[in-house]
């Protein structure tokens, strides 16, 4: 689970591919998106986000989110969020795959957009190099997708599983206002690596020891908003809530359960 800034990135992703009326596809701001973008294109942004400092986290902060990717015919895309990676279309499901980097945690705050001071002692998580596979399938007015996050190295990191849904609300030619749902998997080792607390841990963190189970980490509901401004610009907010579950939500290192998401971005499509 990469928290609630993976949530905005993943968002503004999706926007910025899909910020103009004639190829609009609302994110679901919950996971990796499958074809946000189709055909040769060129998108650069950026904006901010208000996110807790780490998953279960009682301090939040504002944080920049840079953004560029290229798009291709042949479905090759290369983005700062996304990564490297393929997408395509086959009898109405939307395929991706992508190599991308993420996971990385300090027990420490490094400086105002990394790290936080409640995690001393725990231990820095070492960022890795993860394969991104997604689908998704529209089924009348709601899109389904599903996802993985598989990490290629540190695989001691474990694994996520997604599933989201996404629905517009209200359509124009300027604006697009969506609404989706997600519910994040996390296996045992993934769980343990964020949620838990070895007796290492806990001797040199100070909180107690606890041993974090697979099972539903997360569940997430946003509400995305679109606006065209013209051919080229588009500016695109997201509001959420996620709600920490099960194992994750019982752990020490857990100080609120329920972290917000609020991210505000422009793009421009060449």
């Amino acid at each position: 689970m990469r928290l609630a800034i993976s949530l905005a990135l993943a968002s503004l992703c999706a926007f910025s591919g899909n910020s103009h009326a004639d190829a609009l596809d609302l994110p679901s701001s919950s996971g990796p998106q499958t074809a946000p973008a189709a055909g040769d294109s060129l998108t650069v942004g950026g904006g901010i986000a208000y996110v807790p400092e780490y998953a279960g986290s009682k301090k939040n902060r504002v944080v920049p989110l840079p953004y560029i990717e290229r798009t291709f015919d042949n479905g090759v895309f290369l983005s700062t969020m996304r990564g490297v990676g393929f997408q395509t279309s086959v009898s109405g499901v939307g395929l991706s795959a992508a190599l991308s980097y993420g996971g990385a945690r300090a027990d420490h705050k490094r400086n105002m957009f990394d790290g936080s001071d409640a995690l001393k002692g725990m231990g820095d998580i070492q960022g890795a190099a993860q394969a991104v596979l997604g689908a998704s399938y529209q089924v009348g007015t709601v899109g389904l997708s599903v996802s993985t996050t598989q990490n290629l190295a540190h695989r001691e990191h474990g694994a996520t599983y997604t599933l989201g849904a996404a629905t517009q609300l209200y359509t124009t030619a300027s604006d697009q206002v969506g609404l989706s749902l997600s519910t994040e998997y996390a296996d045992k080792k993934h769980m343990q690596t964020y949620f838990g607390v070895t007796a290492a841990q806990s001797a040199t963190s100070g909180y107690k020891a606890y041993t974090a189970r697979g099972g539903i980490a997360n569940v997430t509901t946003s509400v995305s908003w679109n606006h065209v401004l013209d051919k080229n610009w588009s500016v695109h907010t997201v509001l959420g809530i996620t709600q920490l579950a099960s194992d994750a939500a019982d752990s020490p290192l857990t100080k609120h359960k329920t972290t917000p998401l609020l991210m505000t971005g422009i793009a421009y499509k060449f």
